[in-house]
């Protein structure tokens, strides 16, 4: 008798579908390359959207990054090429920390470096994206925001025109932190556009409009002085593209300024700079017209008083806000309890002297050192625009409110920073070609 055909081995059993979520979670958190893919689009997303969720998702990334160090899956890195980058932040979160010693109350002084901590958690974060080849951060980062500032716009006008609200917040704490992200997210939106395919191109001006829009319905006036700066430097980035495509950067520019038309009326904006002309020229009418103007000019007026009196080191972040109420208080003028002099810099110098002054000078100006010191291949533009639009804005609006005190406004700055830099190095070691890396549930075995 002949044997019969060979039996076929037979087939592993199946995985139920908890089985098979499990072993995807379990392969994600054991890759760097496959959790950055998935983490940066995400981190781009949620501020606009979730406000201080992106915060806890930030700080989650750094406990992910802890725990796989522990491990073995990465190493201690501090490559040239990230250097400058964190020791600047470094740098700023040890202000924040030191400068309360030297003054009573040192425990209200320290209640800030709670957000600062982004600053100090940002090196392990940067070790990890060096060391995941596979990911292009610049870009996942952007697509991420682009999607994050559509939804946000179509949130602001459910908000405004569905539920009746006086400003728009979207997923922030206050309109003040949407509007300045929305507008920053506007003109990050457009970096890298002439890269782009037909289809992401109409994604990326999209996002743009949705951008503009959002901050508009904020009616975060402060907000809008960042957007010339962003006109010029997108215009410029992407002139080579304008020149060849006039007619289309015509139309595109008529849209934006509908936009503007649009929505600009609820903004009021040259009624706010008559205000603040007004205010500096004799507060007491500028009180009728519009208080909120009014106690910016008096806080400004009497905390370049104070630094003046002590230069180098301030009077400690717990205590600054008191003694410029109290000088005003002398020449007659009552404010209320602010917990900041609503302008970054007064702030800073009054609280941390000409150090703390230098080291936040030397946060907000970095971004575009790192992007010009890195090499002049095909995509500097994209890093040197991105560069310049992040720390410009955020130079902006520093001059009416506070940027680095609010989790949400460190997390889109940190954030973005964090990118730049990861891109940075990447450009600096070579690294071009980017694949997906694989994202489906792993074969069982």
């Amino acid at each position: 008798m002949s044997p019969g055909p060979p039996i076929a081995d037979a087939q592993p059993p199946g995985r139920s579908p908890f089985a098979a979520a499990w072993a995807w979670l379990l392969a994600t958190i054991d890759d760097p390359n496959r959790a950055a893919w998935l983490y940066l689009p995400v981190l781009g997303f949620l501020p606009l959207t979730f406000g201080s969720v992106a915060t806890f998702f930030y700080f989650g990334a750094c406990i992910y990054v802890g725990l796989i160090f522990l491990i073995g899956r990465l190493t201690w890195v501090w490559p040239p090429t990230t250097a400058f980058g964190c020791l600047a932040t470094l740098g700023y979160f040890a202000v924040t920390v030191v400068s309360p010693l030297f003054f009573p109350d040192k425990l209200e002084g320290w209640r800030d470096v709670g957000t600062a901590l982004h600053y100090l958690v940002l090196t392990m974060l940067v070790g990890a994206l060096v060391q995941t080849p596979k990911v292009d951060v610049l870009d996942l980062f952007l697509n991420g925001l682009r999607a994050g500032a559509i939804v946000s716009f179509g949130h602001a006008l459910i908000q405004m025109f569905v539920f009746g609200h006086w400003r728009a917040t979207a997923g922030m704490s206050n309109a003040i932190p949407f509007g300045d992200t929305a507008i920053l997210a506007a003109g990050l939106s457009m970096v890298g556009f002439a890269r782009l395919s037909p289809r992401m191109r109409a994604f990326a001006f999209l996002a743009a409009l949705s951008g503009i829009g959002g901050c508009l319905l904020s009616q975060t006036r402060g907000a809008l002085l960042a957007l010339p700066l962003i006109v010029v430097v997108i215009g410029v980035h992407l002139w080579p593209l304008i020149r060849r495509r006039a007619a289309r950067a015509v139309l595109a520019l008529g849209l934006v300024m509908m936009a503007l038309g649009l929505f600009g009326t609820l903004a009021k904006i040259p009624d706010r700079i008559a205000q603040v002309r007004q205010g500096f020229e004799t507060a007491e009418p500028a009180r009728h017209v519009d208080p909120a103007t009014a106690h910016r000019v008096i806080l400004w007026t009497y905390g370049l008083e104070a630094f003046l009196e002590r230069p180098l080191l301030g009077y400690g972040s717990q205590n600054s806000v008191d003694e410029v109420r109290a000088r005003a208080g002398q020449a007659g003028f009552t404010l209320p309890a602010y917990s900041h002099l609503h302008n970054e810099y007064m702030t800073t110098a009054v609280g941390r002297g000409l150090v703390g002054l230098l080291a936040l000078l030397l946060l907000l100006v970095a971004p575009i050192i790192i992007a010009l010191m890195s090499p002049p291949d095909e995509r500097q533009r994209d890093r040197i625009a991105f560069a310049v639009i992040l720390s410009g804005s955020y130079g902006l609006f520093g001059l009416t409110n506070l940027l680095f005190s609010h989790d949400q406004t460190n997390t889109v700055y940190a954030s973005a920073y964090l990118v730049l830099l990861a891109a940075s190095h990447q450009a600096a070691v070579g690294l071009k070609a980017f694949s997906r890396p694989f994202l489906g549930v792993p074969p069982a075995r």
